[in-house]
C-alpha cells in the first residue's frame, strides 16, 4: 500500500495499520517535496508549507529508523518500495544503512557483544544480498514527465551508474536500483504508443551507460524493473506483450544476454488521469476495465486506484473498493483462470503488431536525433508528450472523446460547484500541523549539529570523490550515517550542477 504523510512515526504508525493481518508486508513510501528535491525541512518560505505534506520527511537516517520502526527489512515477507526519483541516492543508502543496523542489533541481543570488524563486514554483505524492494529512481523520466530532476542530467546518470556498479559488485540481487517508468510519462499526457517507445528506450539507454562502465548485463539486468499506466485505449490491452517482445528481442541479439536479463518484469498501476471529478463513483468502472487489460496481457503486479483520487487522498471505504476489484477479479472472474487467455485472437495480434511498428518508428525518429539524450536536447520527448496531451484535452472538449457523465450522457440536475453542494460536502481533509512540521525541524538541526565535525569529514570526502571520478555510491553509503540529505545535495550542487531545462 502506498502510503506517507507527515513525520516518521505517523506514517510508520499507518505502516503498521495497513499490514495488520496480512501475511506480508509491502510498504511503498511516498515522500514529500523537501525529500524528493533533497531538502532539508527549514523555516523558509518556499520550504516550510511543504513539510509533512503529501508524503513522509525523511531527512536524516535517524528519521529513516523512526520510519520502519518494528519491521525486519531483511525478512523475506517484507519488501520496501521507494518512490523517489531526482534525489534517491541519499535515501537508499539511509535504507541499506537501517536494514545493515537492524541486523547489528540482532547480533549484539543474541551474542551479548559488539561484533567484530570481519563479523560487521559479514553482516553488511549478507543484509544488502537480503534485504528486497525496489527504488524508483528513473532519471531520464523525470527530464520528459514528472519534473523532480535536482542535478543536472551528466551527474544524474553518473550517479545511476555508481549505484548499478555497487549493486554489482555487492551481490545486491533482491532489490531493484531502477523502475523505469512510463506511468509519470502517460499521466502527462503521451498515448500508449509513445508512453512504451519512450519508456523502452529510457530502458536501453540505460542498458548503454552500464555497460560503457564495463558492467556485465546479465548481472545488472536482474536489478531492472518496470512501471507501466493503464488506461481505456485499446492499445493498453498488449502494452505488456509487445514491450516484452521488442526488451526480449533486443537483449537477445544486439547484447547477447541470457534469459533473466531478456525478461521484462513490469508494474501497472490503472490511470489517474482517466478518473474525474464528475460522476466521480462511475470511476471504479473504468479502474476494473484498466485492471482486466493489466491481468489479461500479464502484468507482474498491479495498483488499482481509488474513485476520489480525481480530487484528493482517498478515503479508507474507497480504497478498501479499490482493492476489491483485484479481488474479485483475480479470484471470482473465471476467465482469469487461465495465463494469457487472449493469446492467438485476431484483435490482440494485430494490435501487437502494429504497436510494435510504431514504437520502432518512435525509435528511428529519436535515433535520427542523436538517440534518448540527443532528443532530449531538442525537446522532442516533452514536445511529443504536449501535441498529445493538448489533442486529449480538445478531444474530451469538443466530445469526439466521449467520456460518459462529463461530455456526454451529463446528469441535467448535477451542479458541482454550487454552494448547497460544498456546504453538504463532508469529507476530512488530512494535514500535516505546525507543531509537527517544527518537531521535523527541530530533530534536523539537532541532528546538524550533533554530527556537525563528522559531516564537515564526510562531505568533503564526497566533494573530493566526485572530482576524482570514483563512485559516489560507496561514499554515500559510509557518511549517510552523520550527513543529512540536504548537506548533501548542496555538496554535490557544488561539483555536479543543477538541473537547468534547455529551452
Amino acid at each position: 500500500m502506498f502510503a506517507g504523510e507527515g513525520s516518521a512515526e505517523r506514517t510508520n504508525k499507518r505502516f503498521h495499520f495497513l499490514c495488520q493481518g496480512q501475511p506480508f508486508n509491502r510498504l511503498s513510501t511516498a515522500f514529500d517535496s523537501p525529500s524528493l528535491y533533497g531538502r532539508d525541512p527549514v523555516e523558509r518560505l518556499d520550504i516550510f508549507g511543504k513539510v509533512c505534506e503529501s508524503g513522509v520527511s525523511i531527512s536524516t537516517i535517524e528519521e529513516m529508523e523512526r520510519l520502519f520502526k518494528g519491521f525486519d527489512l531483511c525478512s523475506a515477507n517484507t519488501s520496501v518500495s521507494k518512490t523517489i526519483n531526482g534525489n534517491y541516492w541519499w535515501h537508499l543508502a539511509a535504507f541499506f544503512n537501517i536494514a545493515i543496523r537492524q541486523q547489528v542489533a540482532k547480533f549484539v541481543e543474541e551474542n551479548g557483544r559488539q561484533p567484530s570488524d570481519e563479523e560487521r563486514a559479514d553482516i553488511k554483505a549478507i543484509t544488502l544480498s537480503t534485504v528486497r524492494g525496489t527504488v524508483q529512481a528513473d532519471q531520464l523520466k523525470e527530464s520528459m514527465g514528472q519534473n523532480t530532476l535536482v542535478f543536472n542530467l551528466d551527474t544524474a546518470l553518473k550517479m545511476m551508474g555508481d549505484v548499478a556498479e555497487y549493486y554489482v559488485d555487492n551481490n545486491i540481487r533482491n532489490h531493484y536500483f531502477v523502475s523505469i517508468s512510463g506511468y509519470h510519462i502517460a499521466e502527462a499526457g503521451a498515448n500508449p504508443i509513445t508512453q512504451a517507445a519512450l519508456t523502452l528506450s529510457n530502458g536501453l539507454t540505460y542498458v548503454e551507460l552500464f555497460r560503457s562502465r564495463g558492467l556485465d548485463a546479465d548481472k545488472f539486468l536482474r536489478n531492472f524493473s518496470w512501471f507501466f499506466s493503464n488506461g481505456m485505449d485499446p492499445e493498453y490491452s498488449v502494452i505488456g506483450r509487445v514491450a516484452r517482445r521488442i526488451w526480449a528481442i533486443a537483449m537477445r541479439d544486439v547484447y547477447g544476454v541470457g534469459k533473466r536479463g531478456q525478461q521484462l518484469k513490469y508494474h501497472i498501476q490503472s490511470s489517474g488521469r482517466s478518473l474525474h471529478a464528475q460522476e466521480f463513483t462511475w470511476n471504479d468502472y473504468r479502474t476494473t476495465l484498466q485492471a482486466l487489460y493489466a491481468l489479461q496481457d500479464n502484468a507482474n503486479s498491479l495498483h488499482t486506484n481509488s474513485r476520489d483520487e480525481a480530487f484528493g487522498t482517498p478515503t479508507e471505504e474507497t480504497v478498501r473498493d479499490s482493492v476489491a476489484i483485484q479481488l474479485i477479479l483475480a479470484r471470482e472472474y473465471g476467465w482469469l483462470k487461465n495465463e494469457n487467455p487472449l493469446q492467438g485472437s485476431f484483435m490482440v495480434e494485430w494490435l501487437t503488431d502494429d504497436v510494435e511498428q510504431q514504437i520502432l518508428q518512435i525509435f528511428d525518429e529519436m535515433n535520427s536525433r542523436g538517440g534518448v539524450l540527443g532528443s532530449l536536447e531538442v525537446n522532442y520527448q516533452r514536445n511529443r508528450i504536449q501535441d498529445e496531451s493538448m489533442l486529449y484535452e480538445h478531444m474530451k472538449h469538443d466530445g469526439s472523446l466521449p467520456i460518459i457523465g462529463v461530455n456526454t450522457f451529463i446528469d441535467p440536475d448535477a451542479n458541482m460547484l454550487s454552494a448547497d453542494h460544498a456546504d453538504k460536502f463532508d469529507i476530512e481533509v488530512t494535514r500535516s500541523d505546525e507543531a509537527e512540521k517544527k518537531s521535523v525541524i527541530e530533530r534536523n538541526t539537532a541532528f546538524k549539529e550533533t554530527n556537525a565535525v563528522a559531516a564537515e569529514a564526510g562531505l568533503a570526502r564526497l566533494k573530493e570523490a566526485a572530482r576524482n571520478g570514483e563512485n559516489l555510491f560507496a561514499v554515500l553509503m559510509d557518511i549517510v550515517e552523520f550527513c543529512s540529505v540536504g548537506q548533501v545535495t548542496e555538496a554535490l550542487f557544488e561539483v555536479g550542477g543543477k538541473f537547468r531545462r534547455n529551452m
